[in-house]
């Protein structure tokens, strides 16, 4: 029912747990003092809109939403026809991407959490794009001094994992001209379907994707639990 996300408990430096299900409550608050046995300080997890009373069952046991999402997806097909001007990155141009995301993403859970500081959120999307570098399964595209994109080939389809725009190249075209060579990739890979997710309070990015053709698939939810009492000031394990 909760699952270790290694990579983020050694990133931090604190123990962080998924719960991979909503149970019934009592199983809920059972599984919370495991949690709290076992030296886990976080608990996160994502569920799609559909059902409130899960929302709701999460809350009255102390979760507290860090984040809302919007997923979108288009098909790779009508994109248009012109030269995109875009480079692949190589791990010798981590540093320059790196210093390119400083500021970028602040809308994400990871800058609205208060169990994470400002300063391991943007530590968080330096290693990040260093992690994508080195993936065989994702490729980093860039306009040099304007922005950058991590894309994924997933098993179904392509993921736009992420992308930045420095704020003086905003509204220059920087990502659509990513965003269509990302989709012109995945399309030359015989992927027909690709998706991305926005937080959902993020109207410049909801409006940047609609624009490019992107449709609304879903909204999910993120929610966390601090089950360090010296960072919630009470310790859940007591419920």
């Amino acid at each position: 029912m909760i699952k270790e996300v290694v990579w983020d408990s050694k990133f931090f430096g604190r123990k962080i747990g998924r719960l991979t299900k909503v149970p019934g409550e009592n199983a809920l608050r059972k599984y919370i003092r495991q949690a709290c046995a076992y030296g886990y300080e976080y608990l996160t997890f994502r569920l799609i809109l559909k059902e409130i009373s899960e929302v709701q069952k999460l809350e009255k046991n102390g979760f507290y939403i860090t984040d809302i999402g919007v997923v979108w997806e288009r098909k790779t097909d009508g994109i248009p026809d012109k030269t995109l001007a875009v480079t692949q990155a190589t791990l010798n141009d981590s540093p320059m991407l790196e210093e390119m995301s400083a500021g970028l993403f602040t809308d994400s859970r990871f800058y609205n959490d208060s169990f994470f500081t400002y300063e391991e959120a943007e530590n968080l999307y330096r290693h990040w794009i260093r992690n994508s570098l080195r993936d065989r399964a994702s490729r980093t595209f860039f306009i040099e001094g304007c922005g950058f994109i991590i894309i994924k080939r997933q098993e179904k389809g392509g993921e736009i994992v992420l992308v930045g725009v420095v704020p003086e190249k905003q509204r220059e075209g920087a990502g659509s001209r990513l965003v269509y060579h990302a989709l012109a990739w995945f399309k030359g890979k015989k992927v027909d379907t690709v998706t991305v997710r926005t937080q959902a309070n993020n109207l410049r990015a909801i409006n940047f994707y609609t624009g490019l053709g992107f449709q609304m698939k879903h909204m999910d939810m993120t929610m966390g639990l601090v089950l360090s009492p010296t960072r919630s000031g009470k310790a859940p394990c007591g419920l």
